[in-house]
């Protein structure tokens, strides 16, 4: 098993610059390992052999069906590894504050996971974690079950559904104390698809580009609904990526989800 790269850690990381500022191109990335540990997530020997294990599988999939538009290993390591693994400095920040740290058994899902991003590179990098991915295309579950029994991880799973459908079950409704997606939809029909998993007092951490004035301002109206409150976003680690939090307050109106298709096509927060 080939391990992930690791090259001398270049002199820019040496400060505080953010990852993609340090490493603008894959000749100057310096491997997972460094680029994890220059932002505040070190990995250990296992979580590097899963990640090589990972890379490989997905590049090898990729080539019978659409997993991921990125080809290149490095590209995979920083564009997709490493944006996923900056989620955790900003997850632990954050409970912390909330006096609720991250431990083992902390249940966290992923909605809308693909190819496994973000949820599976969290389990990896902090294996204590309770981790269920759901993603509505059968191929991408199947590819994901492969990839959990391929790397031997205990406490993760894959389900084939739809949050609009999975969030009014109750197997599934109101029992994660954490919620990712990442790159699902605007931000008012992504707390809506999040919201009903979490159990109150819990958090959802969702990546989103740099401008995302307007989608706050709806994002803000849809959370009133919804039993969540949005807290300031923080810039990723990464430099390229704004995670808006939402913190959830009481239990969600059990109108919510919606209908398959309807939270995306006519999202709440929408008007003054």
């Amino acid at each position: 098993m080939n391990r992930v790269s690791a090259a001398p850690l270049p002199p820019a990381m040496a400060g505080a610059a953010p990852a993609t500022d340090a490493f603008p191109t894959d000749n100057d990335w310096p491997g997972l390992a460094l680029a994890a540990a220059g932002i505040g997530t070190p990995l250990d020997p296992l979580a590097l052999e899963r990640f090589a294990r990972y890379r490989d599988l997905l590049l090898e999939r990729s080539r019978q069906f659409n997993l991921t538009a990125i080809r290149e290993p490095n590209a995979i390591e920083q564009r997709l590894f490493l944006d996923a693994l900056a989620l955790l400095p900003v997850i632990d920040a954050t409970l912390a504050r909330a006096g609720a740290p991250l431990h083992a058994g902390s249940r966290l899902i992923d909605i809308g996971s693909g190819a496994g991003f973000p949820g599976l590179p969290l389990k990896i990098a902090r294996p204590g974690l309770d981790v269920t991915l759901v993603d509505a295309t059968g191929k991408k579950v199947a590819f994901l079950q492969e990839l959990i029994a391929a790397l031997g991880l205990d406490g993760a799973r894959a389900i084939h559904g739809r949050a609009e459908e999975l969030g009014q079950d109750r197997a599934h409704r109101e029992r994660f104390d954490l919620a990712t997606a990442r790159a699902v939809a605007a931000l008012p029909a992504l707390l809506e698809l999040v919201t009903p998993f979490l159990d109150v007092g819990g958090f959802a951490f969702l990546p989103k580009g740099l401008a995302i004035e307007q989608e706050l301002r709806s994002g803000k109206r849809a959370a009133k609904k919804l039993g969540v409150e949005l807290l300031p976003p923080v810039d990723s680690p990464t430099g390229d990526t704004r995670i808006v939090i939402a913190r959830k307050t009481t239990l969600t109106p059990k109108a919510y989800p919606r209908r398959t298709g309807i939270p995306v096509h006519s999202p709440l927060g929408q008007g003054a």
